[in-house]
């Protein structure tokens, strides 16, 4: 055990070693950091037809920060808000489930011409994030919008692998503007079918769920059900 801590601390200290010997160099470091926000459109990979449904909209946004390790290659770790989920929507209304998450990816970023105006570049990494609302959602034209609170079903932690692509405008100002692409793929099963099923409880009377049951908030699903989420999002930023 010891020797495996003095090899760890010893590798530790060539990479921090390594770190500040690069920070030196022109382009390499903290480069850069800055908010974004946009649009994420998600859906759900299911066997269960209680999940099956289209893209739903919302909103996703949040800050980070690079470091560029050469000048071409960075890591960029955020800390982002995005609602995910699926639904079936229309002029008239619809349905669906709106999943509230803090999601946190830290993404490999490669720069694919660092000395034009336009600076494109593609990355790709893990992200985990951690539930922060879970609900049914009806919303009717002609009747009253109603919401059941189903976090109890879900699970906490939701695992990912994300990937896209971004285009920096370059400018002589401080703050540079950008747009940002990307996909989420979604690793982990995020409904809990016991807790799910349990966490049923009787709606008021006169009461209509989004998919039209009378009795229940909301419907009961197979214990082998999965639900994996998947997002597209589009943002725009800027970086200081």
């Amino acid at each position: 055990m010891y020797r495996i801590l003095q090899t760890l601390s010893i590798l530790a200290v060539a990479i921090l070693f390594g770190i500040s010997v690069q920070a030196q160099e022109e382009g390499v470091g903290i480069t850069g950091k800055g908010i974004k926000l946009g649009s994420a459109w998600g859906s759900l990979n299911t066997n269960d037809s209680v999940f099956d449904a289209g893209a739903t909209g919302g909103f996703t946004g949040g800050a980070f920060l690079t470091y560029n390790i050469t000048p071409r290659l960075a890591i960029q770790p955020e800390l982002m808000y995005v609602r995910k989920g699926a639904g079936d929507n229309d002029f008239f209304g619809g349905d669906g489930y709106a999943l509230g998450y803090l999601e946190f990816p830290v993404l490999l970023k490669y720069n694919l011409s660092p000395d034009t105006r336009l600076i494109p570049s593609v990355f790709f990494g893990p992200s985990v994030s951690t539930l922060l609302s879970a609900d049914i959602y009806y919303d009717g034209f002609f009747t009253e919008d109603e919401n059941y609170d189903v976090k109890d079903g879900m699970k906490s932690v939701d695992f990912g692998l994300m990937f896209g692509g971004e285009v920096v405008f370059r400018s002589t100002r401080p703050l540079k503007f950008f747009l940002d692409v990307r996909y989420t793929l979604g690793l982990t099963n995020v409904v809990d079918a016991v807790k799910w099923n349990d966490g049923r409880e009787i709606a008021d009377e006169g009461d209509w769920g989004p998919i039209h049951w009378t009795d229940y908030d909301r419907p009961l699903i197979d214990e082998d059900a999965e639900a994996k989420n998947r997002v597209f999002a589009f943002l725009i930023g800027v970086r200081f």
